[in-house]
């Protein structure tokens, strides 16, 4: 690689005001948005508990002495009475702030949810109650603090949940941002042709350039949003272990320690900034349009939108992929009833159609130049 070629590219791209923005933007937004969870007491539960139990009583309500004669209907409105218990045990947890009862309670809740299935909560037919998928990857948490003997945060305001929301979050918006950064890969050669015309090189430099300046971009702020956000919490409030539990899926739903998700994180990131490169690269050669660049890449995010019945074939497509968030709990496997769609299948795919990519772009270089 022509390392005084890289050089000017990447001094080019950091004097950018663009991507000077867009890095703090994405550093300040993650460490800072601590003070709106607590402000909007986001993820503790409360409001959403309440909404369940006033789910829990008007369906219970439903039952007459009449249907209690069929065991079926008896049987879910015995599930609906013991729920209500748990969750009271669990509500006054939380007024209480005692993290053992409230794990205990909300354990044996989300198994009582678990056993309403047996008859698909008969009777019950506007309950609220979350999936089974739901259940069971909570479940898993719940076990894991258990047998691990962490104690359990009932917010998102310590260095662990926090930062859980936080990834959470940037899963979902990552795409974008990379996006933002990338799309002008091209269009910078175009722009500073002066500063790079008497600098021989070849397309490979090029396109190894473009996608190892990009994940030094985007890795870094990332990594610095991380670590501002845990840090930022854990001051602020308490500073929690990073073997808190976080859900994952693979082949089936599982738990694993938060600086083994944080990890999985970022490497699939490097799959993501190489895909993301490559395409912003070759929507430059043939629009040469920074805004175009940006619009097409939207519309191919906005495929996650699409029915789940249409969305289950294109798996083959990157789109499925572009969401981290859904991704790496399981619900697009949940939802797309394909067990095998994990973060290795997206990673797979984005490597794949960025090798098309390249190809194209590369092709399109050469048949101009």
């Amino acid at each position: 690689m022509n390392l005084t070629y890289l050089k000017s590219n990447l001094l080019i791209v950091l004097k950018s005001k663009k991507n000077q923005l867009l890095i703090v933007i994405l550093i300040l937004f993650s460490t800072f948005s601590l003070l709106i969870v607590e402000n909007q007491k986001i993820g503790d539960g409360t409001k959403s508990w309440e909404t369940y139990s006033e789910s829990l009583q008007a369906n219970s309500n439903y039952f007459d002495s009449e249907m209690l004669k069929k065991s079926t209907y008896k049987n879910t409105y015995d599930n609906l009475n013991k729920q209500a218990q748990e969750l009271a045990s669990l509500q006054n947890s939380q007024v209480f702030t005692d993290p053992v009862q409230y794990l205990n309670s909300y354990r044996n809740l989300l198994t009582t949810m678990q056993a309403g299935y047996t008859n698909h909560y008969a009777g019950a037919n506007t309950l609220n109650v979350p999936s089974q998928f739901f259940i069971s990857k909570e479940l898993n948490r719940i076990n894991y603090l258990i047998k691990h003997k962490i104690p359990i945060v009932m917010n998102n305001e310590s260095s662990a949940t926090y930062l859980i929301y936080v990834l959470s979050f940037l899963g979902t918006i990552i795409f974008f941002y990379i996006s933002f950064i990338s799309a002008d890969s091209w269009i910078i050669n175009l722009k500073h042709q002066s500063v790079l015309k008497n600098i021989p090189y070849f397309f490979k430099d090029e396109i190894i350039g473009k996608i190892g300046i990009n994940f030094i971009l985007v890795f870094s702020s990332v990594l610095l949003s991380i670590i501002g956000a845990y840090v930022f919490a854990g001051i602020k409030h308490n500073f929690v272990t990073l073997n808190y539990p976080v859900n994952f899926y693979f082949t089936h739903a599982l738990t694993i320690p938060l600086w083994r998700y944080c990890l999985v994180f970022l490497a699939y990131i490097s799959g993501l900034v190489i895909f993301v490169t490559s395409l912003s690269m070759f929507l430059n050669q043939i629009t040469k349009n920074i805004y175009l660049t940006i619009f097409i890449e939207g519309s191919i995010y906005a495929l996650l939108f699409l029915p789940k019945y249409i969305l289950k074939w294109l798996v083959f497509l990157p789109s499925p992929y572009l969401d981290l968030t859904n991704l790496f709990n399981g619900d697009l496997a949940s939802n797309l009833h394909l067990t095998n769609v994990n973060f290795l299948t997206g990673y797979l795919v984005l490597l794949i159609w960025s090798l098309i990519l390249i190809y194209g772009f590369k092709y399109l270089g050469e048949r101009k130049g």
